[in-house]
């Protein structure tokens, strides 16, 4: 993607520098183009309300407002505007003595679906001498459902699957589970007797960026002995814990929408060596179904 923003604040950052040497002042003497900041832009949907921007950019300053009208293309939009987004207005205005503005584009939370990723194709309607060719007039808009976070949507009853469960637990289909609020973590909780009954591990719900939902935990957490995972068996020089750690080459993440994590966990054992790496899916289910399934023997 082509981040101009990022690109004209560098010049703006070397103009600085160039000038601070040599005392001179030192200008962009270019042709007038106007763009959007972005050819890719990813805005999370979390309300109804909000407006986001939609950044535009110009690489000279006028003494005169610019106005531009924008056009919704339906080549490359599946969205459909009243229904799914609105626009605050059709134009944009980058006013006297400015290099920027934007264009504003509010989501309708409640007509999407949770898994819903709905795209809008913009274009500027300037003359083609303030097109440049390198950037082009248009940006696809991709609107993300992102409910907004809850921690409480994380705290109950829930059912644990892993990839684990087929090398080391093969009766074991499912597994229920207790989860709580971890009183000394943010955004943490516990979940109870997680593979094994007696040990307990510890997550993080990363809040800070919401198309980035991470789930995070801490290394060294114990998640079973040696003689629960490989059939009694004891190692030397070994303290016989199985534990876990988050592996860096995927992701966890976790979708408030849908009220799930998935955590992939590396399994190792101290002076001995790595298990594995098993993904573990966690869905919250609400107490009745979680009775019904304890009933039915899981």
């Amino acid at each position: 993607m082509k981040r101009l923003l990022r690109i004209l604040s560098a010049f703006v950052a070397v103009m600085v520098i160039v000038t601070g040497c040599n005392n001179d002042n030192v200008t962009y003497s270019g042709p007038d183009y106007v763009m959007f900041a972005d050819t890719l832009q990813t805005i999370a949907v979390q309300d109804g309300e909000t407006y986001c921007d939609i950044p535009v950019s110009a690489t000279t300053v006028c003494d005169y407002d610019r106005t531009y009208s924008v056009e919704v293309i339906d080549k490359g939009s599946n969205a459909i505007e009243g229904l799914h987004y609105d626009l605050e207005s059709n134009n944009v205005t980058i006013k006297a003595g400015e290099l920027t503005s934007s264009v504003k584009i509010r989501g309708h939370f409640d007509s999407f679906e949770d898994a819903d990723s709905i795209g809008v194709m913009l274009r500027l309607t300037a003359s083609d001498d303030k097109i440049w060719d390198l950037y082009g007039r248009d940006t696809k808009v991709v609107l993300v459902k992102v409910c907004p976070f809850d921690i409480n949507k994380f705290v109950g009853h829930a059912v644990l699957t892993s990839t684990f469960f087929a090398e080391y637990m093969p009766t074991t289909q499912l597994r229920l589970l207790k989860t709580e609020l971890d009183p000394e973590v943010e955004n943490g909780i516990i979940l109870k007797d997680f593979l094994y009954d007696g040990y307990d591990i510890k997550v993080k719900f990363n809040t800070e960026k919401p198309l980035e939902p991470k789930l995070e935990m801490e290394s060294d957490q114990v998640v079973c002995t040696t003689a629960d995972a490989f059939q009694g068996n004891a190692f030397e020089n070994s303290d016989n814990q199985v534990r876990a750690m988050q592996p860096q080459s995927v992701v966890s993440f976790y979708n408030v929408c849908q009220n799930f994590f998935l955590q992939y966990m590396t399994f190792y054992v101290n002076n001995v060596g790595v298990v594995g790496t098993y993904a573990n899916v966690v869905e919250w289910i609400s107490e009745e179904e979680y009775n019904y399934l304890k009933k039915q023997g899981y």
